[in-house]
């Protein structure tokens, strides 16, 4: 005395196909106003070193600071990954954590820090991914 489950009345719908939406980000208006913000087509992957612990000032954090400046020459306000790990000053002030996240980030850019109030954090910098869409990676494959 088995009963048949499956009825026509309860068989899965289709399958819809899904957008792929942007993921919230925060507000960069204070990246804007320093003109730090490479634009809609990068993703804000975030902040590079612990930003409530940049109140210590050490000889670490100094010599993190040059390294990191080192990579924006000319004025330039963000660099290509590639590039700043090509530099020895700014490999070696890295965490491993951050080395090892840098080499898997392909086409994205650092850039300088900022906080909420708009002044720049020396001893950090900020990452920034291009964002591929499906059609994108399509087209690049």
């Amino acid at each position: 005395m088995s009963e048949n489950l499956t009825s026509e009345s309860d068989a899965p719908e289709k399958p819809m196909e899904r957008r792929r939406a942007r993921l919230p980000q925060p507000d960069f208006l204070h990246y804007k106003s320093q003109n730090a913000y490479p634009g809609p087509n990068y993703f804000f992957v975030g902040h590079s070193f612990n930003l409530e612990d940049s109140a210590q000032v050490s000889d670490f954090t100094e010599k993190r600071a040059t390294a990191i400046n080192e990579v924006f020459v000319d004025d330039t306000l963000w660099a290509p990954v590639d590039a700043a790990l090509g530099n020895q000053n700014f490999s070696k002030v890295l965490s491993r954590f951050e080395h090892d996240f840098l080499h898997r980030l392909d086409d994205a850019l650092i850039g300088p820090a900022i906080d909420k109030s708009g002044k720049k954090i020396a001893e950090s910098f900020t990452i920034w991914r291009k964002e591929m869409r499906r059609q994108d990676k399509q087209e690049s494959a």
